[in-house]
């Protein structure tokens, strides 16, 4: 029985690429690309991939990642926050440790793995914060999932809030490094010297495409709450 799930939370590419003013083959192409990245992550960590979607999704997802081994959990709730805390929930009643991703995240083996390594070793939380002040990996106790439904879209301070939620709680927290996640174009310019080759000529196409008039937000840096990788914070647990 697996005991490491990574929660892939994205609809499905085509809806992806239209969110991020990516239309076209070329931006549906670059975020199956990063599904297809992170399954090779879970791959090398011993995790199997379980993808989160809205239900009219599901069929488009099978065509792009036809894997006889991915699983597949119903994104349900009004909002945001409802749909990431349900997901949650249901990624908790596979049993193990659940991780879950954002799939305009671009894939990171070493984040994944190190993120198995911290929640193994004992942390309560695993968090990687987004370089706009969100967060785009996380993985929560069950008791602390009730703090992911008021996490909002566009929020600057969803990784504050939630680190000093978890602190009041008592919690141990580790960070992995910032992963980075595609809110439009111009982030996506940002991040092409970072990507693998195959995945930077992919961006790069689907760069070349003129926008659809999606407005992006701006761009912000990190909140002064910035901790280095793998420190846990927060006290003890008593024995």
């Amino acid at each position: 029985m697996a005991s490491r799930f990574l929660v892939l939370f994205a609809r499905e590419p085509r809806r992806q690429a239209l969110d991020k003013g990516l239309a076209g083959e070329a931006g549906e192409g670059l975020f199956t690309a990063f599904a297809d990245g992170w399954i090779d992550a879970a791959r090398r960590s011993g995790a199997q991939v379980v993808v989160a979607t809205p239900a009219v999704d599901r069929t488009a997802w099978r065509r792009r990642l036809p894997s006889e081994e991915l699983r597949f959990l119903e994104q349900r709730g009004k909002s945001f926050g409802e749909r990431l805390e349900d997901t949650a929930r249901q990624a908790a009643d596979l049993g193990g440790h659940a991780i879950l991703v954002g799939g305009d995240v671009a894939p990171s083996p070493s984040i994944l793995a190190e993120a198995f390594e911290l929640l193994e070793g004992g942390a309560d939380a695993v968090i990687a914060p987004a370089r706009d002040g969100g967060v785009s990996l996380v993985a929560l106790r069950r008791e602390d999932l009730d703090l992911l439904g008021s996490v909002a879209l566009r929020r600057t301070d969803v990784f504050s809030r939630l680190s000093r939620r978890l602190s009041v709680r008592g919690r141990q927290i580790g960070l992995v490094a910032a992963a980075t996640d595609v809110d439009g174009r111009r982030r996506l310019r940002s991040l092409l010297r970072s990507l693998p080759a195959a995945l930077r000529n992919t961006a790069r196409k689907a760069l070349s495409l003129a926008p659809t008039g999606f407005r992006e937000p701006r761009s912000l840096s990190l909140r002064p709450e910035r901790a280095r990788p793998r420190s846990l914070r927060g006290p003890p647990r008593a024995a």
